[in-house]
């Protein structure tokens, strides 16, 4: 016969029956005291908990939320979107905390408080149960009021943008000072140019004034030419010094303008530097005579070979990229995307199992309907994975389409390019003579080459060892001096004479016997504006194609020159003195000539070149016509 068990264990003392309450009162303070407002529900949507802190934030209190689903009270509340879905997130993800931040409106409450911002953290309740771990049941969501700190950093943003456009503003403020101040500036400088016409003008109009009045008393509206050179036609004609006519004969006629400048080289050619980096060695002096090809410069290829190794692996990179694209169905990306959207099939597949076994279960009445529900959940997830992995198959898939071909091609090509582009730059360290000719500095501002000159001024660097340059910056420059060049400046009042291609002559104090015929290669049809005189100039260049050996040793560059520039010359010019030409208020001309029977007539002329005492008669008189002289301006 069995003995019945001892059921007196089974019976709890006090002590043992007070644990559970003392522990749940206390829980139940926890959760009062909280600052962080709590809420959690079970597995079919009930709120199970609604601590104080969560009553205050969300405006509801205790009896608002008792033994209702939280569809109830919150699913109502369309603005509420994120924080439901925040909540519903947990439900359909049970392995993973939610951390987000969302807002919270409740129309219930005053207004300017209806609407808060919280900072919400969502994960399921989990506990152990038969000895078994990770039973769920249920979700808690933990939050607090962040509205202020929110409000506060919405402040300072706004703070900030307000003293960015403050700033800006002053910016513009200043630059619209100095665009003030330069057009000030610019009128002022009119003013003073207005000023210095209007002198001008009036001086004229004093002059026109007093010779008009000079015309109307002695001249009868006839005038003489005024002439800027000096013809003894006296001498020429035989006549005396009181001559009243004047035989005209044939005669030379020739003009020059004079000019000073300097011997510079036939032309300069400035050598850019190949590269960036530093000069590594250097193998000339300035003023040295070089032949082309000579080694001038060794560039320091350091920075040089740092960018050749990027280019190279940028290259490599870029051309691992295309092969990726070109075989892109079967490369990594590819493949890890099969692979994931075949894992997820796996487990689609196991989670329809697990929710059929479950069914069958719940539907005997073996399972609670909570394990059931929980089964649908985990199986509604995977589909989400799947569904998510299928997206991914087919984004990654479209990436290997023909326009990410394209792209990928172009950028290996470009990588290749400019990896050649390096190479070459490090092919042309060593800087060489371009031509045969006098090394020079090169002049501050000066580019490219060719042009005379290029070795005047101050140069911006000097190529020495160690310094640093930019590429394409000037080494130094090389000048020709196969022949020679002079560059000067001619005032506007002769600059009008002087054309391309006129002869010229090159003489100085510093090589004398020696003269060298030039040309004038241009003339600037830009006055120069660092000229700082009142009387604008012009920039001309003449050139000696060649020289001998003995000229080129005794003219050397930045020696002073003279120049004699041919501007008009005739054999048989027909000129006469000033005093025969008579000009009317229309200024047209005429001169007195002498007829055979003795009488006189007034015969319309033209003329050309004009000198200081002479006129160039171009049709109206023929060699051997006698014109009259007029006694107002006889020699006494």
């Amino acid at each position: 016969m069995m003995t019945p068990p001892d059921t007196s264990s089974s019976v709890p003392s006090a002590a043992q029956a007070s644990a559970p309450l003392d522990a749940f009162m206390i829980a139940g303070r926890i959760l009062a005291d909280m600052r962080d407002g709590v809420l959690s529900i079970d597995l079919t949507g009930k709120i199970i908990t609604f601590n104080p802190a969560a009553q205050r934030m969300l405006g509801m209190t205790a009896d608002d939320v008792a033994d209702k689903s939280f569809g109830e009270v919150f699913l109502e509340f369309d603005s509420n979107d994120d924080f439901n879905q925040a909540v519903l997130d947990a439900i359909y993800d049970a392995s993973t905390t939610h951390h987000q931040q969302v807002t919270f409106t409740n129309p219930a409450k005053p207004e300017g408080e209806q609407t808060v911002t919280l900072s919400l953290t969502t994960s399921f309740l989990q506990t152990e149960v038969d000895g078994l771990d990770n039973k769920r049941i249920g979700v808690i969501a933990v939050f607090n009021d962040i509205t202020e700190v929110t409000a506060l950093q919405a402040s300072d943003a706004r703070m900030a943008l307000e003293m960015k456009a403050q700033h800006h503003a002053l910016q513009e403020a200043f630059r619209a000072t100095e665009g003030s101040n330069a057009k000030l500036a610019e009128a002022l400088k009119k003013v003073q140019v207005t000023r210095v016409i209007v002198a001008v003008s009036v001086l004229l109009l004093g002059l026109g004034t007093g010779l008009l009045y000079w015309r109307q008393s002695g001249h009868s509206g006839a005038m003489p030419l005024s002439v800027s050179a000096t013809v003894d036609t006296g001498a020429s004609n035989g006549n005396a010094s009181n001559a009243t006519s004047y035989t005209v004969v044939p005669q030379a006629m020739s003009s020059r303008v004079a000019l000073t400048g300097k011997l510079q080289p036939l032309q300069t050619v400035n050598v850019n530097t190949p590269l960036t980096g530093r000069v590594g060695s250097v193998n000339f002096q300035y003023g040295d005579v070089v032949a082309a090809g000579q080694v001038l410069v060794v560039m320091d290829t350091s920075e040089a070979l740092v960018k050749s190794r990027e280019a190279r692996s940028a290259f490599i990179k870029a051309n691992e990229a295309y092969q990726q694209v070109l075989d892109w169905e079967h490369g990594p990306d590819m493949t890890g995307a099969r692979r994931s959207l075949t894992r997820a099939k796996l487990a689609l597949d196991a989670q329809r199992k697990s929710l059929d076994e479950n069914e069958r279960l719940f539907a005997k009445g073996i399972i609670p309907a909570n394990d059931y529900e929980s089964a649908k959940q985990q199986f509604t997830g995977q589909q989400l994975d799947y569904q998510a992995a299928e997206e991914d198959l087919k984004a990654m898939r479209n990436k290997g389409k023909s326009g990410n071909l394209e792209v990928a091609r172009i950028d290996m090509d470009n990588a290749q390019v400019r990896l050649r582009q390096v190479e070459a730059e490090m092919a042309q360290a060593t800087v060489r003579s371009p031509v045969a000719g006098i090394v020079l500095k090169p002049s501050a501002g000066g580019g490219g080459s060719g042009g005379s000159g290029g070795g005047a001024g101050k140069p911006s660097k000097l190529a020495l060892k160690g310094e640093s340059f930019q590429q394409g910056e000037i080494l130094l420059a090389i000048g020709d001096l196969a022949g020679l060049s002079v560059a000067t400046k001619v005032d506007e009042v002769d600059v009008t004479k002087l054309r391309q291609g006129q002869k010229a002559q090159v003489t100085g104090d510093a090589f004398p016997g020696i003269t060298l015929v030039g040309t004038v290669r241009n003339v600037s049809p830009l006055a120069d504006e660092g000229e700082s005189r009142g009387l604008p100039s012009f920039v001309i260049n003449v050139t000696v194609d060649s020289v001998t050996p003995e000229q080129r040793q005794r003219t050397l560059v930045g020696m002073s020159a003279n120049l004699e520039i041919l501007t008009y010359e005739k054999p048989d010019a027909l000129m006469v003195p000033v005093a025969a030409v008579l000009v009317d208020a229309a200024g047209k001309r005429a001169v007195r000539r002498k007829k055979a029977d003795g009488g006189v007539e007034e015969v319309p002329v033209q003329t050309g070149y004009t000198t200081l005492d002479a006129v160039e008669i171009t049709q109206g008189l023929k060699a051997g016509d006698v014109v009259e002289l007029l006694p107002a301006v006889l020699p006494k």
